[in-house]
């Protein structure tokens, strides 16, 4: 995972915010902006305050991509999405959207969250960009 290294000390007594995603582009056309846009929200989230840990993982030949971030805290989260760039790619990505496009929030006592309990937890997503049929 990227983002800073915390010790113990830091973390103990605190919560984080825990964000996964979902995000299958729908066409190929849409691939090309959709990782232009990736790099950017990238950029953007290593500059990020309060960005504590993040990854994505991909699925080029699916178009099938995921990302795990976790927060200092809520309103650290707030401030990024509504900034730019991922403010205009949260818009662009109700375009790109494939079915199943989805986020899901949850609160940890840990910043080490891996793969497999954010794939679980996207199960029962927060939210659907587009939910399946």
């Amino acid at each position: 995972m990227q983002g800073r290294a915390t010790t113990d000390q830091e973390t103990k007594g605190k919560e984080f915010l825990c964000v996964a995603t979902y995000l299958p582009v729908r066409r190929w056309r849409h691939l090309i902006p959709f990782l232009r846009m990736t790099s950017k929200v990238i950029n953007q989230l290593k500059k990020s305050e309060g960005a504590i840990r993040y990854t994505v993982k991909a699925d080029f030949p699916r178009k099938h991509f995921w990302t795990l971030s976790i927060w200092s805290s809520k309103d650290a989260l707030r401030r990024f999405v509504m900034s730019e760039p991922h403010a205009t790619a949260v818009r662009k990505f109700s375009e790109w959207a494939g079915e199943g496009a989805a986020f899901v929030e949850w609160s940890s006592a840990t910043d080490l969250i891996g793969w497999n309990e954010a794939l679980q937890r996207l199960q029962n997503p927060t939210f659907y960009y587009r939910k399946e049929k």
